[in-house]
């Protein structure tokens, strides 16, 4: 890959800042004698200003020295709570609960001499201005719901260790993966999956290849923010899905090692090194991962009208490999009490690999076997793609406040080289027949994104925040496809003119927001205006053709949440969001799996805009958390999947802009833990009626569609846990056809050694075989049916060890605060 000046300047410069901040020392620490574990903190949590306890309220405490978790409890219905067992020394006290401020309480001593500690009243104020940091308090620290967004905490999830972040994305509630790697929220592939806070600028395949080979061990947590504020990039009608990779690091040195294999050949090696001196602090984790997995289905195609092939079918057989590495760094340097400079690099080097033979029979009105075919595709590819950040942040003393700004660039590429044998088979000895019809396509793609963002927050008066801040982005993308043909076996080829162009695609965005949140007492108010100028272009070579499509967009937000309780909430939100086609769907020449199945973009196609409404009730208990989201999303322009079958018996998918879509539904999640089980599942139902009368072929929509997943985790003692997922989505029509079921189970074992320090896991990924995909097509002159199964099921072991601290440092711009504290060993 070819970089600019500008982008080695940008890495320049990341690499001067941990070069130049090296210098600083780490403080010293002191280390106390160890004591018998006979002390005792407890208060009462108390409404600041009034007698009125909070029950529910979480008490974590935590070793001053070094931030070590050593106990923690929940107040009771009269707001008091008691924590034992502590052994001599100095803590840091932290209470909170949802819609109040946290309290630290600093410096708390126990002592042989004074071993009982009575913090006294602890008063909360109600802060629910803040809405991104505010949770729902809950003994299962795997949740967290906020009044935006749910954090899912996967970093220790048993059933996704030795595998990929795809994996740890569909243990996640609401969240589908299928089997081409295509991210779903509540069954819309519409959502927009960022990277530690940051949009994603992969999209599509490459977005897929991407999470397919990103080692699970990396990931800490996944977000899900379904009707974000006008703060957030307004792409994704679905939402957004916030993938947070594991970095940061506590006082001193940490690190550790992960290494796994598995059955279907997949075999993964990851480590990670933290180090905190001083105003420093960097953090760097690399991961490598091969895998393979057999490809196997099958198509059945029956013509409904006469003058067709009546009868096709089709086995389908194959492979797909992947070998990856990526590398994730961050350096922060503080230059002061209220300044920081940041910077961050991500890395990802891909080779996917993948045969397909498809074995296709042609039949006759009586099912005799007239023609055979065995068409087969060998792509190879090389992906690359570096993203890297600069960031400066300047903070006040209220909490929250400050300026935030950070300058990013993403560079890409990406080959693939298809080879497509067509090859006659006969009819009676199923041998070879003549000499292969052979295709080559190269498609070589490059794209560059730069962006800069800079977010002002503001606390006024005693409860109104201000927030406001700009975000411009520069796009360019290249796409050249060659195409080559022979008919003599491939002793030559020749170029084929008509199907060999240059894709060129430019995108500017420029966008200005202002949100302001408020408290009234028990009641939060948040109103949000983003505003953005679009210009888009692109040409295309072989037919000289250009394409521009300018506009300006406003995008309004609205969260009205009412506090019920401390723990329990109400609330009616509302967002605008678009989704901009991108440009696989845009390219008209796209590509081809084989002579019968076509895939092509569509150069007329138009943003979609949806109206987003949400209304949330979020309940948190003393083991466990409950939420209740009926929802509801009216469409325009909404962009879908078509598939039509011409007279030829080709195949051909692309994209169009149906009139309206409407979605309207509910997602009922939850978590608990009780005693040695604990646990999160979810369940989904909605109802979607597409409108797509302007469409030459109507295929307008009614359908009805459900998923339910659940996932539990058994201490069978305390260094062995039994882990179980399951996931089923229910078969759902779709435009012109349905979408079949899919399923799918993960058990896993996992056996703590060497204290806490390392574990061995063991994962049967799919045990009963039932994960695959596939769909109806019924567009009035054939029915088809196919499916695909992609050989997810297997066996993996992993080992993995830490060392030093667990990692832990500054949050970056646009993260959220994790779940809090519960009480340790409930």
């Amino acid at each position: 890959m070819t970089y600019t000046s500008a982008t080695l300047a940008l890495l320049w410069a990341a690499t001067t800042l941990v070069v130049a901040a090296g210098a600083q020392d780490a403080p010293s620490r002191a280390l106390g004698p160890r004591a018998a574990n006979t002390g005792r903190i407890s208060g009462t949590v108390l409404r600041a200003g009034t007698a009125q306890p909070i029950p529910g309220a979480s008490a974590a405490v935590r070793n001053a020295a070094d931030s070590a978790l050593v106990g923690g409890a929940f107040a009771g219905d009269d707001g008091t709570f008691r924590i034992d067992g502590l052994p001599a020394g100095r803590y840091v006290v932290r209470i909170r609960v949802m819609g109040f401020a946290p309290v630290n309480r600093n410096g708390v001593e126990v002592s042989e001499a004074s071993n009982a500690v009575d913090l006294g009243r602890i008063e909360l104020a109600p802060v629910a201005t803040v809405l991104s940091d505010v949770t729902v308090t809950a003994a299962q620290t795997d949740v967290a719901v906020a009044p935006d967004r749910t954090s899912y905490n996967v970093k220790d999830t048993p059933a996704a260790s030795g595998g990929s972040a795809v994996d740890v994305l569909r243990t996640v509630p609401s969240v589908e993966v299928d089997g081409d790697n295509k991210v779903s929220l509540r069954g819309n592939e519409n959502v927009v999956v960022q990277i530690n806070g940051r949009l994603s600028p992969m999209r599509g395949e490459a977005l897929g290849n991407f999470l397919a080979q990103l080692p699970s061990n990396l990931v800490a947590r996944i977000e899900v923010v379904p009707n974000p504020s006008a703060k957030n990039d307004p792409e994704g009608m679905a939402g957004i899905l916030n993938i947070v990779l594991k970095e940061n690091t506590d006082l001193g040195l940490s690190g550790g090692v992960t290494v796994g294999g598995g059955s279907t050949g997949q075999a993964n090696a990851s480590g990670n090194l933290g180090l905190q001196r001083g105003a420093l602090t960097l953090f760097a984790n690399y991961g490598l991962m091969r895998d393979s997995r057999e490809i196997s289905g099958y198509i059945d195609r029956s013509a409904l009208q006469a003058g067709l092939t009546p009868y096709l079918d089709a086995n389908i057989t194959g492979e797909q490999k992947g070998f990856s590495n990526s590398l994730n760094a961050s350096a922060d340097y503080k230059l002061g009490a209220k300044d920081a400079l940041s910077s961050n690099i991500v890395v990802s080097d891909r080779n996917p690999t993948r045969t397909n033979d498809n074995l296709y029979r042609e039949l006759d009105a009586n099912r005799d076997l007239t023609a055979s075919y065995l068409r087969s595709k060998l792509m190879t590819g090389s992906e690359l793609s570096l993203d890297a950040a600069l960031g400066y942040k300047h903070t006040t003393t209220q909490p929250g406040d400050g300026l935030a700004t950070e300058l990013r660039v993403n560079r890409g590429r990406d080959t693939d080289h298809v080879l497509l044998t067509d090859q006659a088979l006969s009819t009676t000895s199923g041998s070879a027949t003549g000499v292969p019809s052979l295709e080559t396509n190269l498609t070589q793609e490059r794209a560059t994104q730069w962006s800069l963002q800079s977010d002002f927050t503001r606390t006024v008066g005693g409860g109104t925040k201000l927030e406001t801040g700009y975000k411009g982005i520069s796009r360019r993308l290249d796409n050249d496809l060659g195409v080559a043909k022979s008919i003599d076996g491939g002793s030559s080829y020749a170029t084929d003119a008509s199907r060999s162009t240059a894709f060129l695609y430019d995108e500017q965005v420029h966008a200005a927001y202002g949100v302001v949140s408020q408290t009234l007492g028990v009641v939060d108010l948040q109103a949000g205006l983003r505003a953005e100028r679009v210009a888009t272009g692109f040409d295309l070579t072989s037919t000289n053709e250009h394409f521009r499509n300018d506009y300006t967009s406003l995008y309004p937000s609205a969260i009205a949440a009412y506090n019920v309780t401390p723990t329990s909430q109400l609330k009616l939100s509302y967002s605008k969001r678009v989704t901009r086609p991108d440009t696989r769907q845009l390219n008209p020449f796209g590509f081809r799996e084989d002579a019968l199945n076509r895939f092509a973009g569509n150069p007329a196609l138009r943003p979609e805009y949806t109206h987003a409404f949400e209304l949330a009730l979020q309940q948190a208990f003393s083991h466990g958390s409950m939420q209740v989201t009926p929802f509801a999303r009216h469409t325009v322009n909404a962009i879908r999947f078509i598939r039509t079958i011409d007279d030829a018996g080709v195949s051909t998918t692309t994209f169009a802009n149906v009139a309206t879509s409407d979605s309207y539904g509910a997602d009922v999640n939850g978590s608990l833990r009780l005693g040695i089980l604990s646990g999160f599942g979810g369940f989904s139902a909605f109802q979607q009626v597409t409108d797509a009368s302007n469409l030459t072929t109507d295929a307008s929509n009614k359908a009805f569609g459900w998923s339910a997943r659940g996932n539990v985790t058994m201490k069978l003692s305390p260094t062995l846990d039994l882990q179980a997922f399951g996931m089923y989505r229910a078969p759902m029509k779709a435009e012109l056809g349905r979408v079949r079921s899919m399923s799918m189970m993960n058990l896993a074992l996992r056996q703590k050694v060497l204290g806490d320090k390392a574990s061995v896991t063991f994962r049967v990924m799919d045990p009963f075989n039932t994960m695959g995909f596939g769909n109806v097509t019924n567009d009035g002159r054939f029915y088809q049916t196919s499916q695909r199964r992609f050989g997810a099921r297997g066996a993996f072991l992993s080992f993995s060890w830490n060392f030093g601290q667990q990692p832990r440092a500054e949050k970056p711009r646009g993260e959220r605060e994790e779940a809090p504290d519960g009480p340790a060993g409930s």
